[in-house]
């Protein structure tokens, strides 16, 4: 149940929020963990910041979403929401994290909860994300597992669906023992590494290895660049940056987030790195994975690896492939699985109401 609060510790404090954030009671779980004091104001609506605090909130509620899909652990979202403004609340007993990014306030995962209570949560997070965009085409909400979808059978007329790209999904099994021929290239990828640098080595990853990781970030960077053209460098950078700081927050709180990864060092010198963790008690989620690819077979040894240490888990997911065709290819050379089916949800009619504020929009400034 959750409750009022008279006033939080000071340690809950934010010292960076906007100047729409102001003071609001607290609320409290069982387990007395305090949401933070600052809130964005929309309308007569109160969103907490998304904060490491959060997770003890988060996977509360997040146990009565069984899915395999990477979104759905508060780790992979507190990662990347560094380049986002991410905020929170408890609406119909559900968990909803919302996305401010510029002046669009969307949803990244449909209400966290019990099914009984999902679709009145979803109708006041469109309401709230109304309330804060200027047009309601804006409001969506990303990363919806499939079977949410049964909530809304009743509905389905009032909502646009939209297909996203779905996650990888592999045997554990499969990855550690690379049988047959589909796995061929693979293994002689991993014996041919093992035959150059006999003296490589593993570790696991830790504080006293965030030097290294950030040497071969940079390292890693230099390579890629040699390779690309004029006009892919601007969006490279940027998505560099993203992961960068993504991997920057994971450190941070690495041990809070209960992670688990392993390094490669060759000539003791730490040419890859991997950090992932547990979805469900059955499927494991592989987070990042960055080695020196001018080592060929680096980034093969240390994938198998790293999938030994899940083999209580029955699936391994390593998320979606961006858009990007190279990416796709390696995914698919696997041989997943599963697919793990993703779509984003608008409510119908939107698009035309979209397509009548471009018309006159463009009456507006069109010359006399």
């Amino acid at each position: 149940m959750l409750s009022q609060n008279e006033e939080p510790p000071p340690s809950l404090t934010e010292k960076h929020i906007t100047d729409r954030l102001v003071p609001a009671p607290v609320l409290t779980l069982h387990s007395n963990e305090l949401l933070p004091r600052h809130y964005l104001a929309v309308e007569n609506h109160r969103l907490y910041p998304f904060t490491i605090d959060a997770k003890p909130l988060f996977d509360h509620y997040v146990r009565h979403i069984p899915t395999p899909l990477s979104d759905y652990t508060f780790a992979n979202n507190i990662i990347w929401l560094s380049q986002k403004s991410g905020f929170y609340q408890i609406i119909e007993d559900c968990f909803c994290l919302f996305s401010l990014n510029g002046h669009c306030l969307t949803m990244l995962l449909p209400p966290l909860g019990k099914p009984a209570h999902q679709v009145a949560a979803l109708d006041a997070c469109f309401r709230i994300m109304d309330g804060y965009n200027p047009t309601a085409y804006l409001s969506a909400v990303e990363y919806v597992y499939r079977d949410f979808m049964n909530l809304l059978e009743a509905s389905l007329d009032r909502w646009l669906i939209e297909r996203s790209l779905p996650d990888y999904i592999y045997r554990t099994e499969d990855l550690v023992q690379l049988r047959g021929n589909a796995y061929k290239t693979k293994r002689g990828e991993i014996n041919q590494f093992r035959r150059v640098h006999p003296d490589h080595r593993l570790e696991r990853l830790g504080p006293q290895h965030e030097d290294g990781i950030r040497g071969l970030i940079d390292t890693w960077l230099r390579n890629r660049l040699q390779y690309m053209s004029g006009d892919a460098i601007a969006d490279f950078f940027y998505t560099v940056e993203q992961e960068r700081r993504a991997i920057e927050r994971a450190l941070t709180h690495y041990d809070t987030l209960g992670l688990k990864g392993l390094c490669l060092f060759i000539n003791e010198r730490l040419e890859g790195f991997t950090f992932g963790e547990r979805i469900t008690p059955d499927v494991a989620n592989v987070l990042v994975e960055k080695t020196n690819f001018a080592i060929p077979g680096s980034a093969q040894f240390l994938f198998r690896e790293f999938v030994k240490e899940f083999t209580d888990c029955t699936f391994i997911n390593v998320g979606d492939d961006l858009g990007l065709e190279n990416l796709r290819r390696v995914k698919m050379s696997y041989r997943p699985a599963l697919f793990g089916e993703k779509i984003s949800l608008r409510r119908a009619g939107m698009h035309e109401c979209r397509e009548r504020q471009d018309v006159e929009s463009d009456r507006d400034i069109a010359p006399v």
